[in-house]
Protein backbone atom coordinates (compact mmCIF):
# COMPACT_ATOMS: atom_id res chain seq x y z
CA UNK A 1 0.00 0.00 0.00
CA UNK A 2 2.81 2.17 0.65
CA UNK A 3 4.23 1.74 -2.92
CA UNK A 4 1.13 2.88 -4.50
CA UNK A 5 0.75 5.65 -2.16
CA UNK A 6 4.22 7.07 -2.82
CA UNK A 7 3.45 6.33 -6.79
CA UNK A 8 -0.15 8.58 -5.86
CA UNK A 9 1.71 11.46 -4.39
CA UNK A 10 4.23 11.30 -6.96
CA UNK A 11 2.09 11.71 -9.57
CA UNK A 12 0.18 14.09 -8.08
CA UNK A 13 2.98 16.18 -7.89
CA UNK A 14 3.39 15.82 -11.29
CA UNK A 15 0.14 17.19 -11.13
CA UNK A 16 0.42 20.17 -9.87
CA UNK A 17 3.79 21.44 -11.65
CA UNK A 18 1.65 20.64 -14.49
CA UNK A 19 -1.56 23.13 -13.10
CA UNK A 20 0.49 26.26 -13.72
CA UNK A 21 0.78 25.27 -17.76
CA UNK A 22 -3.09 24.50 -17.47
CA UNK A 23 -3.99 27.67 -15.45
CA UNK A 24 -6.06 29.13 -18.36
CA UNK A 25 -6.70 25.65 -19.42
CA UNK A 26 -8.88 24.31 -16.41
CA UNK A 27 -12.28 23.77 -18.13
CA UNK A 28 -10.77 21.75 -20.41
CA UNK A 29 -8.35 19.92 -17.92
CA UNK A 30 -11.79 19.22 -16.02
CA UNK A 31 -13.73 18.03 -18.79
CA UNK A 32 -11.09 15.37 -20.04
CA UNK A 33 -11.03 13.91 -16.22
CA UNK A 34 -14.53 13.62 -16.60
CA UNK A 35 -14.18 12.16 -19.97
CA UNK A 36 -11.50 9.71 -18.38
CA UNK A 37 -13.32 8.53 -15.25
CA UNK A 38 -17.13 8.38 -17.36
CA UNK A 39 -15.08 5.97 -20.41
CA UNK A 40 -13.02 4.03 -17.75
CA UNK A 41 -16.46 3.30 -15.80
CA UNK A 42 -17.99 2.20 -19.13
CA UNK A 43 -14.97 -0.41 -19.54
CA UNK A 44 -14.96 -1.61 -16.06
CA UNK A 45 -19.03 -2.35 -16.18
CA UNK A 46 -18.34 -3.95 -18.95
CA UNK A 47 -14.95 -5.85 -18.67
CA UNK A 48 -14.80 -6.75 -15.58
CA UNK A 49 -18.68 -6.57 -13.62
CA UNK A 50 -19.84 -8.05 -17.33
CA UNK A 51 -22.90 -4.94 -17.03
CA UNK A 52 -24.34 -7.14 -13.95
CA UNK A 53 -23.15 -4.99 -10.91
CA UNK A 54 -23.97 -0.97 -10.76
CA UNK A 55 -22.95 1.56 -12.57
CA UNK A 56 -21.88 3.88 -9.76
CA UNK A 57 -20.15 0.78 -7.78
CA UNK A 58 -18.07 0.60 -10.84
CA UNK A 59 -17.59 4.43 -11.09
CA UNK A 60 -16.32 3.96 -7.12
CA UNK A 61 -13.91 1.36 -8.33
CA UNK A 62 -12.28 3.60 -10.66
CA UNK A 63 -12.19 6.52 -8.26
CA UNK A 64 -10.08 4.47 -5.78
CA UNK A 65 -7.90 3.91 -8.32
CA UNK A 66 -6.68 7.05 -8.73
CA UNK A 67 -5.63 7.02 -5.42
CA UNK A 68 -4.36 3.63 -5.33
CA UNK A 69 -7.00 1.92 -3.65
CA UNK A 70 -9.73 -0.67 -3.68
CA UNK A 71 -9.70 -4.40 -4.96
CA UNK A 72 -9.88 -3.51 -8.26
CA UNK A 73 -6.54 -1.10 -8.19
CA UNK A 74 -4.69 -3.83 -6.46
CA UNK A 75 -6.24 -6.92 -8.55
CA UNK A 76 -7.78 -6.29 -11.89
CA UNK A 77 -9.46 -9.29 -13.43
CA UNK A 78 -9.27 -8.68 -17.14
CA UNK A 79 -6.65 -7.10 -19.53
CA UNK A 80 -8.70 -4.23 -20.01
CA UNK A 81 -8.96 -3.50 -16.83
CA UNK A 82 -5.08 -3.66 -16.31
CA UNK A 83 -5.25 -1.42 -19.09
CA UNK A 84 -7.02 1.06 -17.45
CA UNK A 85 -5.27 0.52 -14.11
CA UNK A 86 -1.93 1.69 -16.18
CA UNK A 87 -3.67 4.83 -17.53
CA UNK A 88 -5.53 5.84 -14.48
CA UNK A 89 -2.17 5.59 -12.70
CA UNK A 90 -0.50 7.81 -14.68
CA UNK A 91 -2.89 10.21 -16.56
CA UNK A 92 -5.69 10.18 -14.00
CA UNK A 93 -3.77 10.93 -11.16
CA UNK A 94 -1.88 13.49 -13.22
CA UNK A 95 -5.58 15.26 -14.72
CA UNK A 96 -7.13 14.82 -10.92
CA UNK A 97 -3.53 16.54 -9.97
CA UNK A 98 -4.74 19.49 -12.18
CA UNK A 99 -8.04 19.70 -11.36
CA UNK A 100 -7.72 19.64 -7.29
CA UNK A 101 -4.59 22.27 -7.49
CA UNK A 102 -6.11 24.26 -9.86
CA UNK A 103 -9.14 24.75 -7.47
CA UNK A 104 -6.91 24.62 -3.98
CA UNK A 105 -5.21 27.32 -5.73
CA UNK A 106 -8.29 29.67 -6.92
CA UNK A 107 -9.89 29.00 -3.11
CA UNK A 108 -6.57 30.37 -1.61
CA UNK A 109 -5.97 33.39 -3.90
CA UNK A 110 -9.59 34.14 -3.42
CA UNK A 111 -9.00 34.25 0.56
CA UNK A 112 -6.05 36.09 0.34
CA UNK A 113 -7.48 38.66 -1.87
CA UNK A 114 -10.45 38.77 0.43
CA UNK A 115 -7.59 38.67 3.41
CA UNK A 116 -5.72 41.80 1.92
CA UNK A 117 -9.14 43.63 0.87
CA UNK A 118 -8.38 43.28 -2.82
CA UNK A 119 -12.16 41.56 -3.27
CA UNK A 120 -15.37 43.37 -3.71
CA UNK A 121 -17.91 43.06 -0.86
CA UNK A 122 -21.27 41.45 -2.00
CA UNK A 123 -23.13 42.49 0.85
CA UNK A 124 -26.38 44.06 0.65
CA UNK A 125 -28.11 46.21 2.92
CA UNK A 126 -25.24 46.51 5.31
CA UNK A 127 -23.12 48.84 6.72
CA UNK A 128 -19.65 50.45 5.55
CA UNK A 129 -17.12 52.19 7.76
CA UNK A 130 -15.08 54.32 6.30
CA UNK A 131 -11.77 54.72 8.11
CA UNK A 132 -10.07 53.88 11.24
CA UNK A 133 -9.13 54.89 14.63
CA UNK A 134 -9.35 53.35 18.29
CA UNK A 135 -13.32 53.86 18.43
CA UNK A 136 -13.42 51.45 15.56
CA UNK A 137 -13.44 48.03 17.13
CA UNK A 138 -16.18 49.41 19.42
CA UNK A 139 -18.28 50.43 16.55
CA UNK A 140 -18.02 46.92 14.42
CA UNK A 141 -19.06 45.26 18.07
CA UNK A 142 -21.89 46.84 18.61
CA UNK A 143 -22.83 46.97 14.70
CA UNK A 144 -22.37 43.15 14.73
CA UNK A 145 -24.42 42.89 17.84
CA UNK A 146 -27.64 44.55 15.99
CA UNK A 147 -27.21 42.28 13.29
CA UNK A 148 -25.67 44.34 10.36
CA UNK A 149 -22.99 43.12 8.47
CA UNK A 150 -20.24 45.64 7.82
CA UNK A 151 -17.21 46.39 5.28
CA UNK A 152 -14.25 48.50 6.59
CA UNK A 153 -12.29 50.62 4.13
CA UNK A 154 -9.19 51.55 5.41
CA UNK A 155 -5.54 51.93 3.61
CA UNK A 156 -4.41 49.09 6.47
CA UNK A 157 -6.68 46.13 7.45
CA UNK A 158 -7.13 46.82 11.21
CA UNK A 159 -5.14 45.03 13.78
CA UNK A 160 -7.72 42.45 15.42
CA UNK A 161 -10.19 42.86 12.99
CA UNK A 162 -13.08 40.53 13.15
CA UNK A 163 -13.00 37.38 10.58
CA UNK A 164 -17.04 38.35 9.54
CA UNK A 165 -15.84 41.81 8.64
CA UNK A 166 -15.41 42.35 4.99
CA UNK A 167 -12.05 44.30 4.33
CA UNK A 168 -10.93 46.38 1.27
CA UNK A 169 -7.68 48.03 1.28
CA UNK A 170 -7.44 51.44 -0.36
CA UNK A 171 -8.64 55.63 0.21
CA UNK A 172 -11.94 56.01 2.37
CA UNK A 173 -12.25 58.96 -0.03
CA UNK A 174 -11.69 57.21 -3.62
CA UNK A 175 -14.79 56.25 -5.17
CA UNK A 176 -13.55 53.14 -6.13
CA UNK A 177 -12.72 52.08 -3.20
CA UNK A 178 -16.22 52.59 -1.36
CA UNK A 179 -17.67 50.74 -4.78
CA UNK A 180 -15.38 47.94 -3.92
CA UNK A 181 -16.68 48.28 -0.26
CA UNK A 182 -20.50 48.12 -2.24
CA UNK A 183 -21.48 51.13 -0.60
CA UNK A 184 -24.10 52.14 -3.41
CA UNK A 185 -25.90 48.55 -1.80
CA UNK A 186 -25.37 49.42 1.58
CA UNK A 187 -27.55 50.76 4.67
CA UNK A 188 -25.59 53.07 6.28
CA UNK A 189 -21.82 54.59 6.18
CA UNK A 190 -19.91 55.83 9.22
CA UNK A 191 -17.02 58.04 8.34
CA UNK A 192 -14.39 58.05 10.82
CA UNK A 193 -12.47 61.21 11.93
CA UNK A 194 -8.32 59.87 10.96
CA UNK A 195 -6.18 61.06 13.74
CA UNK A 196 -3.20 61.59 11.27
CA UNK A 197 -4.93 64.93 10.31
CA UNK A 198 -4.95 66.18 13.79
CA UNK A 199 -8.04 68.97 13.87
CA UNK A 200 -8.03 69.08 10.17
CA UNK A 201 -11.25 67.25 9.38
CA UNK A 202 -10.62 67.69 5.36
CA UNK A 203 -10.04 63.70 5.01
CA UNK A 204 -13.58 62.73 6.85
CA UNK A 205 -15.35 65.29 4.78
CA UNK A 206 -13.54 64.58 1.68
CA UNK A 207 -14.88 60.97 2.15
CA UNK A 208 -18.22 62.13 2.98
CA UNK A 209 -18.38 63.70 -0.68
CA UNK A 210 -17.35 60.63 -2.11
CA UNK A 211 -19.90 58.79 -0.56
CA UNK A 212 -22.71 60.90 -1.14
CA UNK A 213 -21.72 61.10 -4.03
CA UNK A 214 -21.29 57.50 -5.09
CA UNK A 215 -24.54 56.32 -2.74
CA UNK A 216 -26.84 59.44 -2.19
CA UNK A 217 -29.46 57.27 -0.71
CA UNK A 218 -27.22 56.24 1.68
CA UNK A 219 -28.04 57.23 5.35
CA UNK A 220 -24.21 58.73 6.10
CA UNK A 221 -22.80 59.69 9.97
CA UNK A 222 -19.67 61.75 10.05
CA UNK A 223 -17.41 62.25 12.93
CA UNK A 224 -15.16 65.58 13.09
CA UNK A 225 -13.27 66.69 15.91
CA UNK A 226 -12.77 70.44 15.42
CA UNK A 227 -16.78 71.80 15.53
CA UNK A 228 -15.29 74.70 13.83
CA UNK A 229 -15.26 72.48 10.45
CA UNK A 230 -19.32 71.40 10.30
CA UNK A 231 -20.16 74.51 8.04
CA UNK A 232 -17.36 72.93 5.50
CA UNK A 233 -18.79 69.23 6.24
CA UNK A 234 -22.55 70.18 5.65
CA UNK A 235 -21.48 70.40 1.77
CA UNK A 236 -20.78 67.08 1.59
CA UNK A 237 -24.75 66.89 2.59
CA UNK A 238 -24.17 63.65 5.14
CA UNK A 239 -27.39 63.08 7.39
CA UNK A 240 -25.54 63.43 10.68
CA UNK A 241 -22.81 64.84 12.34
CA UNK A 242 -20.82 63.58 15.49
CA UNK A 243 -17.90 65.43 17.77
CA UNK A 244 -16.88 62.15 19.48
CA UNK A 245 -14.68 63.94 22.26
CA UNK A 246 -17.57 66.40 23.21
CA UNK A 247 -19.48 63.86 23.41
CA UNK A 248 -17.54 61.63 25.52
CA UNK A 249 -16.78 64.46 27.71
CA UNK A 250 -20.72 65.98 28.61
CA UNK A 251 -21.08 62.13 29.49
CA UNK A 252 -18.11 62.16 32.04
CA UNK A 253 -19.29 65.31 32.96
CA UNK A 254 -22.84 63.99 33.61
CA UNK A 255 -20.78 60.66 35.56
CA UNK A 256 -19.01 62.94 37.98
CA UNK A 257 -21.74 65.13 39.08
CA UNK A 258 -24.44 61.51 39.79
CA UNK A 259 -22.98 58.58 41.86
CA UNK A 260 -23.89 55.38 40.15
CA UNK A 261 -25.14 57.11 37.04
CA UNK A 262 -22.47 55.87 34.60
CA UNK A 263 -23.82 52.02 34.55
CA UNK A 264 -27.32 53.20 33.46
CA UNK A 265 -25.64 55.29 30.50
CA UNK A 266 -23.39 52.24 29.64
CA UNK A 267 -26.38 50.32 29.34
CA UNK A 268 -28.77 52.24 27.11
CA UNK A 269 -26.01 53.38 25.02
CA UNK A 270 -24.87 49.75 23.95
CA UNK A 271 -26.48 46.90 21.45
CA UNK A 272 -23.87 44.49 22.83
CA UNK A 273 -24.61 43.43 25.81
CA UNK A 274 -28.33 42.36 27.39
CA UNK A 275 -29.45 45.21 28.44
CA UNK A 276 -31.20 48.02 26.93
CA UNK A 277 -30.72 50.74 24.23
CA UNK A 278 -32.21 54.02 22.56
CA UNK A 279 -33.95 53.53 18.94
CA UNK A 280 -36.33 55.81 17.19
CA UNK A 281 -39.41 54.77 15.25
CA UNK A 282 -41.53 56.28 13.16
CA UNK A 283 -45.09 56.90 14.20
CA UNK A 284 -47.76 55.50 12.46
CA UNK A 285 -50.08 57.54 10.38
CA UNK A 286 -53.54 56.89 12.36
CA UNK A 287 -52.04 58.56 15.42
CA UNK A 288 -52.13 62.11 13.46
CA UNK A 289 -54.32 64.31 15.24
CA UNK A 290 -54.21 62.22 18.55
CA UNK A 291 -52.46 62.74 21.80
CA UNK A 292 -49.13 62.03 23.09
CA UNK A 293 -50.73 59.97 26.07
CA UNK A 294 -51.96 57.71 23.38
CA UNK A 295 -49.07 57.31 21.69
CA UNK A 296 -47.03 56.79 24.22
CA UNK A 297 -49.04 54.00 25.10
CA UNK A 298 -49.18 52.37 21.94
CA UNK A 299 -45.20 51.91 22.56
CA UNK A 300 -45.53 50.69 25.75
CA UNK A 301 -47.97 48.19 24.72
CA UNK A 302 -45.09 47.16 22.26
CA UNK A 303 -42.71 46.87 25.50
CA UNK A 304 -40.90 49.87 24.87
CA UNK A 305 -40.46 53.19 27.15
CA UNK A 306 -40.88 56.21 25.48
CA UNK A 307 -38.95 59.11 26.41
CA UNK A 308 -39.45 61.60 23.58
CA UNK A 309 -40.08 62.59 20.32
CA UNK A 310 -38.28 64.76 17.73
CA UNK A 311 -40.08 66.43 15.21
CA UNK A 312 -38.68 68.41 11.84
CA UNK A 313 -38.14 72.54 12.48
CA UNK A 314 -41.41 74.20 12.18
CA UNK A 315 -39.74 76.78 8.99
CA UNK A 316 -38.44 73.13 7.83
CA UNK A 317 -40.84 70.78 7.64
CA UNK A 318 -38.48 69.09 4.95
CA UNK A 319 -35.02 69.60 7.05
CA UNK A 320 -32.94 66.54 7.08
CA UNK A 321 -33.96 64.18 10.16
CA UNK A 322 -30.68 65.17 11.74
CA UNK A 323 -31.56 68.64 11.94
CA UNK A 324 -34.99 67.85 13.88
CA UNK A 325 -35.49 69.04 17.41
CA UNK A 326 -35.97 66.78 20.58
CA UNK A 327 -38.26 66.72 22.89
CA UNK A 328 -37.66 65.25 25.86
CA UNK A 329 -40.56 64.13 27.94
CA UNK A 330 -43.43 66.27 25.90
CA UNK A 331 -46.98 67.11 27.69
CA UNK A 332 -49.18 64.09 27.70
CA UNK A 333 -51.79 66.11 26.30
CA UNK A 334 -49.63 67.65 23.43
CA UNK A 335 -51.36 66.72 20.14
CA UNK A 336 -49.35 64.40 17.28
CA UNK A 337 -48.29 66.28 14.10
CA UNK A 338 -46.89 64.26 11.48
CA UNK A 339 -43.58 63.55 9.84
CA UNK A 340 -42.73 62.66 14.02
CA UNK A 341 -40.64 59.87 15.53
CA UNK A 342 -40.51 58.22 18.50
CA UNK A 343 -37.35 57.41 20.91
CA UNK A 344 -38.02 54.87 23.21
CA UNK A 345 -36.04 53.08 25.54
CA UNK A 346 -35.85 49.17 24.31
CA UNK A 347 -34.46 45.73 25.37
CA UNK A 348 -31.65 44.44 23.43
CA UNK A 349 -32.91 41.26 20.55
CA UNK A 350 -30.18 39.20 22.44
CA UNK A 351 -31.13 40.19 25.95
CA UNK A 352 -33.76 37.97 28.78
CA UNK A 353 -37.51 38.36 27.83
Amino acid sequence: MSVRFTKTVKNAKRGIALSRKFKHRFLGAAAILLLLLTLATLLVWWQEDGLKGSFWGAFWSVLFTLIGQGEFASHPQTFVGRIIVFFLSIFGVALFGVVFAEVMQRLINSRLKEMLGMSTCKFQGHAVICGWNTRGPYLVRQLMASGSEIAVVAEERPTGLHADVFFVQGNPSDRDSLLKAGVERARAAVILWDPKFGDDDSRAILTGLAVESSAPEIYSVMELHNPENERYARYAHVDDILYTDSLIADITGICTHFEGISSFIKDILSTSDDGHSFASFDVPPEFEGRTMEELFAHFRAQGTLPVGVIVPPAEDREALVSQWISHVDPPLDGIVSLPMKAVCIRRNAHGRV
